[in-house]
């Protein structure tokens, strides 16, 4: 039952849950068809270290990741940015067909987890910019990265190849000196010569270890040098990131949609008005009858009594089978004299009270209808009576005298006695003991007296009344009344005593709502599947026996 109702709830709401996934989607899709493309390319680089890092596996892979997330901040610093520019602002304005003027754009780099791969990302509104910028950076970055690696040594270097020069510079001035001293053409001072040899020799094994050193110092720069080779360049993409206008319209109609159902299912939540039999449960209340909702006012604008406008309409079968179940309610308890009431006001409590007297009068019964609402008379328009003298009129003059005031509704058995000219002092007038005596004489005069009543939460008259008749029939309008107001008014009945027969669900709707599906259930429990008019169950056979009861009379 549980999962009929959630489904009875969502046909209810569905009209809401479309309209939210219309909104919500057409709303994305407007936006997204309105919004700027945006593409994004990719490439990637691989990070080797220098052979000077690589200490051992472990070490080398730890070694590169750590290399990798140096660089994928280096590539998004702002000198490397800026030359990145500064090369793409020359190549537009050299080539503009290749390039458009540049435009913003955005770049993020990201080492890929546990690897030694790094992956730049670049962002923008032109797929061609974007692929030339993504591209361009690679480029800068290399050769920025490789006058790093250049700088580190270029000092020493520099350092060896000054003092280098300068011993050659000393070797070759002391070769001359040997030279002239060699060829002067007198006896060489031999102490002389030697002492300039041993110095050439001394320069040369200086220069050698100079230019040792300075071989080491080349050799240390390239073993530490990292290498950045790039896997996959850039290429210019077809179909932006953003906005993905069919998964964001689709996306966008479903959270519509959960949103629209959330509202609907909180409205459901906080409302407290009676939907269904299960509403009345607390009150301890039972449903006796189901109607559903009709115009109540025909074309022409007059009031309307469904029995004898809609003979064969369910609204007609609904008021038969409230006269039945009313039967089968009063079997230990005779029902002489009936109230209708109601918890507030516009709950249909006169038109029920009207159908039910035409529908017990068509089964036999006689039956007296009192128009006992002394404040907002109405019983009389739906009859097309006359109102000048009534009940009002019947308890001031002569109580006696009944058959004065009864006046004929134009279906046989069913007379009515209307409210009369409206009293200054209603309740006073309902709780005399002339209401009492009055009472007592319309059972006499019919098999049962229906009394119409005004709503008991807005006066003591249903209640007065109440106390003095054989059962209380009480109407509640399906998705108006309040809960609340339906226990006051039961609780108020209950105090005085009054022998609350039950509930007449009306306005039922047929579709959507709690209430849809009890009504089915309701009128599926008492006819066929061929049609309306045919009973089941213990109602034809009463309708059986009292056909052969008739035909034996006869």
């Amino acid at each position: 039952m549980e999962l009929r109702h959630y489904w009875h709830l969502l046909r209810k709401w569905i009209w809401l849950i479309v309209l939210g996934a219309v909104l919500a989607g057409s709303l994305t899709f407007v936006v997204s068809r309105n919004t700027t493309p945006v593409y994004r390319v990719s490439t990637t680089l691989y990070v080797m270290p220098g052979a000077s890092q690589a200490l051992d596996n472990y070490s080398s892979l730890i070694a590169s990741e750590r290399l990798a997330r140096t660089y994928a901040e280096l590539l998004q610093s702002a000198a490397v940015l800026e030359e990145t520019y500064v090369r793409l602002e020359a190549r537009a304005s050299a080539d503009p067909d290749t390039i458009s003027p540049v435009s913003g754009f955005s770049v993020v780099a990201e080492p890929v987890r546990e690897t030694q791969i790094l992956r730049v990302d670049v962002t923008g509104t032109d797929p061609d910019l974007i692929a030339a910028a993504a591209n361009t950076l690679v480029e800068v970055f290399v050769e920025w990265q490789a006058r790093i690696q250049k700088s580190r040594y270029a000092e020493s270097k520099e350092n060896l190849t000054r003092e280098m020069e300068q011993i050659q510079v000393s070797i070759q001035g002391t070769e001359d000196q040997i030279r002239t001293l060699q060829g002067s053409g007198e006896s060489a001072d031999q102490e002389e010569l030697t002492r300039l040899q041993d110095q050439v020799a001394r320069y040369r094994n200086s220069y050698s270890a100079l230019l040792n050193s300075y071989s080491s110092i080349g050799l240390a720069e390239a073993n530490s040098g990292a290498t950045v080779t790039v896997v996959s360049p850039a290429q210019k993409p077809t179909v932006p990131i953003r906005p993905q206008v069919a998964r964001s319209t689709l996306l966008a109609a479903a959270v519509g949609a959960l949103l629209a159902a959330g509202v609907a299912f909180l409205i459901e939540y906080l409302d407290d008005t009676v939907e269904s039999p299960e509403d009345l449960q607390d009150a301890g209340l039972g449903v006796v009858g189901v109607v559903q909702r009709l115009n109540p006012v025909s074309r022409d604008g007059a009031p309307q009594v469904f029995a004898i406008s809609q003979s064969k309409s369910l609204v007609a079968e609904a008021y038969r089978t409230l006269r039945t179940n009313l039967q089968f309610s009063s079997l230990d308890r005779p029902l002489h004299s009936l109230v209708v009431t109601s918890a507030v006001a516009t709950e249909g409590k006169t038109t029920t009270v009207a159908n039910l007297g035409v529908v017990m009068a068509q089964a036999g019964r006689r039956v007296v209808l009192v128009d006992a609402d002394l404040r907002r008379p109405s019983a009389h328009r739906l009859f097309g009576l006359s109102n000048k003298a009534g009940l009002t009129t019947a308890l001031v003059e002569d109580p006696a005298a009944l058959n004065g005031y009864l006046q004929e509704s134009g279906i046989e058995n069913l007379r009515i006695l209307s409210a009369g000219p409206v009293p200054p002092n209603p309740q006073e007038l309902l709780g005399s003991q002339r209401m009492e005596d009055l009472l007592h004489r319309l059972e006499e005069e019919a098999d049962i007296v229906l009394i119409d009543t005004p709503p008991s939460l807005v006066v003591a008259d249903a209640n007065v009344l109440a106390a003095r008749a054989d059962g209380v029939l009480m109407v509640v309008n399906t998705g108006r009344t309040r809960r609340t107001a339906v226990q006051q008014a039961v609780d108020g009945l209950r105090q005085v005593g009054a022998n609350l027969l039950g509930v007449v669900l009306n306005m039922v709707e047929m579709r959507g709502g709690r209430s849809s599906y009890y009504y089915s259930y309701y009128y599926s429990h008492y006819y066929g599947d061929h049609g309306r008019g045919k009973k089941r169950g213990l109602v034809s056979w009463l309708r059986h026996v009292r056909k052969r009861s008739a035909k034996k009379d006869g």
